[in-house]
């Protein structure tokens, strides 16, 4: 580290004072459970440490929660039922910034509309309806190999397809069930579909290795693609500090701070600040940032080092008091 970087002392005091932000979001965006009274958990912590502490809206929280669903689509019904937990309990009526899948899935499973200007008729259902009981693609979430077999050894069954979905991020093309099998970390599946088929490896194929979490398909997959910048966005949204400094420190990709705010990743703003040694552009991104605040200490740091230091951090201080 060099005499201008900011000190790991410094990072760790700040991760530690916003604990419940960091471990939340990244409890929530890496979802495993389908059990209610570990949901009722998940959610009586974000209502102690989100919503009640006033530093979050509960509309907010929804968005936020409805939004990870493409990216954690296993847990579809889980992240439904956070969101519903706080609907009831804040009377929520309305919330009109979320995706007309998730609008359409929440009516689905409740019978609400929390956009209301928005037709649900107008949704194409069956385009959702891939996880159903008895489809390959569900298959493929679970991992089940015996069920696997049985489908790629049909006589009509095409290793070449491709499925356009909303529960995944959006894509022209679609995605094969290589890719799928990336996604959800199937790595039996992948085993299957590479040693009889070879189906080619892409780079969504690495890209949804980052979410999949599985290494082995993760490693399998940097023999033949390297990583870009869309594998460390898949990096930031799966939460997972060790994937994002393998791509900084194997192969000197940087984080996209926008990311961070996207993707409600506090602990990674951090680390890109820590990083960071132009106090102008720091200055400059934070003013407007909702994490102005509480990276504060980080800018006073860095600008102390420069020149005319004392003149930008107390113009600094102001404007983030004034917010």
């Amino acid at each position: 580290m060099s005499e201008q970087d900011i000190p790991p002392k410094v990072y760790n005091e700040l991760r530690n004072a916003y604990k419940y932000h960091i471990d939340l979001y990244a409890a929530l965006y890496q979802l495993k459970t389908k059990n209610e009274e570990e949901l009722r958990s998940i959610y009586n912590m974000i209502k102690i440490n989100l919503i009640d502490s006033k530093k979050y809206q509960p509309k907010n929280i929804i968005e936020d929660i409805l939004g990870m669903i493409e990216y954690n689509n296993n847990y579809t019904k889980s992240y439904l039922a956070l969101a519903k937990f706080i609907s009831d309990d804040y009377h929520i009526k309305e919330i009109r910034n979320i995706s007309d899948v998730s609008n359409y899935l929440f009516y689905k499973e409740y019978g609400i509309k929390l956009n209301k200007s928005y037709n649900i008729e107008d949704i194409n259902s069956e385009n959702l309806d891939i996880h159903s009981k008895y489809t390959i693609h569900r298959t493929i979430m679970n991992d089940d190999k015996e069920r696997f077999v049985s489908f790629i050894e049909m006589d009509e069954f095409d290793e070449d397809q491709k499925i356009q979905c909303g529960l995944y991020p959006f894509d022209y093309e679609g995605y094969s069930l290589l890719e799928l099998c990336c996604y959800h970390g199937a790595i039996d599946c992948f085993k299957l579909l590479r040693t009889k088929f070879e189906s080619k490896i892409t780079k969504k194929c690495l890209q949804f290795s980052f979410l999949g979490r599985s290494p082995e398909i993760m490693s399998e997959c940097l023999k033949y693609k390297k990583p870009n910048k869309e594998c460390m966005e898949y990096a930031i949204i799966s939460h997972n500090i060790d994937f994002v400094t393998f791509l900084m420190e194997e192969f000197k990709l940087e984080i996209n701070l926008k990311h961070c705010e996207i993707y409600n990743n506090l602990e990674f703003t951090l680390l890109k600040l820590m990083i960071l040694t132009n106090a102008l552009f720091i200055q400059r991104y934070l003013v407007f940032h909702p994490f102005a605040s509480i990276s504060f200490h980080l800018v006073q740091i860095s600008m102390k080092k420069m020149k005319k230091g004392k003149q930008l951090f107390i113009e600094l201080h102001q404007k983030i008091v004034k917010k």
